[in-house]
């Protein structure tokens, strides 16, 4: 009764079906091209781009300072549209330095994160890939609080068709590093695309100005204050057991992990990512009028718990199979890592959904605690380098599942604490 009083409240289910339809519709083209790119590239490559989109998501943490987030949280346009100014001047100049710091260290850092040489001048994209990636994730946090999902749902389907589309080419081609210019040029479309979007969602450069981009600096000033290390460091320990398996054991190994975690992710790409956007709205406009938030993620929770469950169940039973019959036999050990895997996948799923919590109720130090703590849990795992790489797993998998299930009890205390002012 809960579930079906909450999907018939008429804003949430519309916004939720329309991001969720086109989810589906964007992540159904990676899905469908990827028998095929797995044929056509081979386990090293997508290792190796599995290690250059680790590096991508850490630097991607602090390109913004992490004041996009905070476009969804002012009332009025004004303040909003200054911060995605803002987020646009801080990422230009951040990623510039990345890239000066590549063209003199390249080497160095190819070293240091274990890439094969033969992909280092890849790593001159990065900065590139990262600034439009950074920039248009604060196009869609503006898109997000206009609750233009639609067009957000539209700038996914334009980004994979122009991702999926170069990839699958170059590599027909036998270009050299088809799967990161692929990247790229996915990166690139969907800027073009949420350039427009915006554009016809109420921004104006003529709320724009330096003085009231100096002032929405000043307000948020805590976001990079006490949020961006925290998060560059949780950031690097969701990537850093890839990083160690790619210099303790293999690129080769990494590739199938891929393989696993893109499998595994699949819940979070459709679902989690995309009714915690809708969330995030939602509870910012909720905390604005003083209304109560509880029984909306309550409701949400359980929907996460049965969509999580029937995953698990599926891919313990018939994982074998699946992966043999999709991706062929030589992709049997990404089945086996991925039943190992998805007990920290079921967690992660339910914490990233409700992550918004911590920005729209303002507990940045809380959650920075825990981004601090989480990384240091999983530095842990330096101690376990000479196990095997089914033990190393299971390792991380019990520091996963520890560390999630202290982030979601700061989610519910926050929440609880929050419910009993406005009762």
């Amino acid at each position: 009764m809960r579930l079906s009083k909450l999907f018939t409240k008429s804003e949430f289910t519309k916004n939720t079906v329309v991001l969720v339809f086109g989810t589906i519709l964007a992540q159904a083209i990676p899905l469908i091209l990827h028998p095929f790119l797995r044929d056509i590239y081979s386990v090293e490559d997508f290792g190796a781009m599995a290690v250059f989109l680790s590096v991508f998501s850490m630097v991607t943490i602090v390109s913004a300072l992490r004041y996009e987030a905070t476009i969804v949280l002012p009332e009025n346009d004004i303040e909003s549209a200054n911060i995605l100014s803002l987020t646009f001047v801080i990422n230009l100049c951040i990623n510039s330095i990345a890239f000066i710091v590549i063209l003199f260290f390249k080497q160095n850092i190819v070293g240091l994160i274990g890439l094969p040489q033969k992909y280092a001048n890849f790593l001159f994209l990065l900065p590139i890939t990262s600034f439009l990636f950074s920039f248009y994730q604060s196009l869609n946090y503006w898109l997000i609080k206009q609750k233009a999902f639609k067009a957000s749902s539209t700038n996914k389907i334009v980004r994979r068709v122009f991702e999926g589309t170069f990839q699958l080419v170059l590599g027909l081609l036998k270009v050299p590093g088809g799967l990161f210019i692929g990247d790229f040029f996915g990166n690139f479309s969907n800027v073009i695309s949420g350039l427009k979007q915006v554009g016809k969602n109420k921004f104006s450069l003529k709320y724009v100005s330096k003085r009231k981009m100096s002032f929405v600096f000043k307000k948020y000033i805590d976001y990079p204050k006490y949020n961006v290390i925290p998060t560059l460091l949780s950031s690097a320990a969701s990537l850093l057991p890839f990083l160690f398996i790619n210099k303790i054991y293999s690129t080769e190994i990494v590739g199938y992990l891929d393989l696993s975690r893109m499998v595994l992710s699949i819940p979070l790409i459709f679902i989690s990512a995309t009714i915690g956007q809708v969330l995030f709205q939602q509870m910012a406009e909720r905390k604005n009028l003083k209304a109560s938030v509880k029984g909306d993620m309550f409701n949400i929770l359980l929907l996460l718990l049965g969509i999580i469950i029937v995953e698990a169940i599926i891919l313990l039973l018939f994982g074998d199979f699946l992966f043999r019959l999709i991706f062929g036999e030589k992709y049997m050990l990404s089945s086996l890592y991925s039943k190992i895997l998805i007990f920290s996948f079921i967690f992660t799923f339910i914490t990233s959904t409700f992550s918004s919590v911590f920005i729209t109720f303002e507990k940045i130090k809380q959650n920075s605690i825990w981004q601090v703590s989480y990384f240091f849990a999983i530095c842990l795992l330096l101690f376990f380098q000479q196990l095997l790489i089914e033990d190393f797993l299971k390792v991380y998998v019990l520091i996963e599942v520890i560390m999630s299930l202290i982030n979601l009890t700061m989610i519910f205390t926050i929440v609880r604490k929050y419910e009993n002012k406005v009762q």
